[in-house]
């Protein structure tokens, strides 16, 4: 498995609400996917250069979508702010990538809600993470990706076109929960890739165990910690707007869709701990065979040792240089100890074979 680079967090010595980007080194610009919606239309709109031009229906049950792909530009994130008038505290957290999940509320009309999309790379197989932040407000949602490279929304784009959808008919804070639900998802399919891959390995260990086995099992524990790590804040946080929602920006009739979210972000949280007991019984697994082959080997290494120590004798008894040793000069001597041998070695062998040690 690769190496993952760790980002130094360089917001460590500024002021708060100083924007300064903490991430990757990205060099693609900023693309901004705009979508407006109600129960009648649905318009799709890409910026990738004039945000100046970003505005806000704030029409009776239009909605607004902001997909902000790349959150590297700090002056773009600056200007999104000020359309939105966002606090700096919040944009600040928006621009580290090291920022651990969590949920906020901005006054009475503001939920910021930040967590980790994750993607099992298959060629590496390293668990790779995207930050992912998301802001709602009373009539529009903005997400943004670290990279962008990969839109984790498209399913939720052609969900928006089909007029008989949910997020359609529902308000701003479904569309949230879709959005959270769809991450939640992909944590979902990541673990069940894992799955396969343990159970390959666990294959692999019982048939002939291979000293890189040791290695691929400590680098899955690694990967599935990093999973666990981003997990269990977003069971708390969606626990916190089922219990608190302090601003009551989301109402009770989508509260049951984010229990479902819950509930998911929990079922991911015990498959994660089942995976971890896995890994542990694999290692004890690996172990065992390789102890019982460690035990095989010296098994055989033994009866060749206890085969040859009789034989050992007998040649050693008839090295000896004395002349008065009736069988030196007896014209069958070598033959008969040859026989004896022979004899030896077969009777020794149909003992160990009778007594299954062979």
């Amino acid at each position: 498995m690769g190496k993952k680079k760790k980002i130094k967090d360089l917001s460590l010595k500024t002021s708060p609400g100083t924007l300064k980007y903490v991430g990757k080194v990205v060099h693609h610009n900023i693309k901004i996917k705009i979508v407006e919606y109600d129960t009648i239309s649905c318009n799709e709109n890409t910026i990738s250069n004039d945000f100046g031009k970003i505005t806000i229906d704030h029409k009776e049950n239009k909605k607004t979508w902001l997909n902000v792909d790349g959150i590297h530009q700090t002056n773009v994130i600056e200007e999104i702010g000020k359309i939105f008038n966002l606090h700096p505290l919040l944009l600040e957290d928006i621009l580290n990538t090291n920022q651990k999940p969590k949920i906020e509320y901005y006054g009475d009309d503001i939920l910021y809600f930040t967590l980790k999309a994750i993607n099992f790379n298959p060629f590496t197989k390293v668990v790779e993470t995207e930050h992912v932040s998301m802001v709602m407000g009373r009539d529009f949602l903005i997400t943004f990706q670290e990279e962008g490279t990969d839109d984790i929304f498209k399913e939720l784009y052609q969900r928006l076109k089909n007029p008989l959808a949910k997020a359609r008919k529902l308000g701003i804070d479904y569309l949230l929960f879709s959005a959270i639900d769809l991450i939640i998802d992909n944590y979902l399919g990541v673990i069940e890739l894992i799955d396969d891959n343990l159970a390959i390995l666990e294959d692999d260990i019982i048939h002939a165990p291979k000293d890189k086995n040791q290695n691929e099992l400590y680098d899955y524990k690694k990967e599935i910690n990093t999973i666990r790590k981003h997990t269990y804040p977003i069971r708390e946080m969606l626990n916190s707007i089922l219990v608190f929602n302090e601003n009551e920006m989301v109402k009770d009739n989508v509260k049951l869709y984010f229990r479902d979210a819950h509930d998911h972000a929990a079922q991911v949280v015990d498959m994660l701990d089942s995976n971890r007991e896995m890994i542990a019984g694999l290692m004890d697994l690996y172990l065992s065979q390789v102890s019982n082959k460690m035990n095989n080997v010296m098994k055989v290494l033994t009866i060749i040792s206890v085969i040859f120590m009789p034989l050992t004798f007998i040649v050693g008894v008839y090295g000896m240089n004395f002349e008065n040793m009736p069988e030196l000069k007896w014209r069958y001597g070598y033959f008969a100890v040859l026989f004896i041998i022979v004899i030896i070695t077969v009777f020794m062998l149909v003992y160990f074979r009778k007594k299954k040690w062979l």
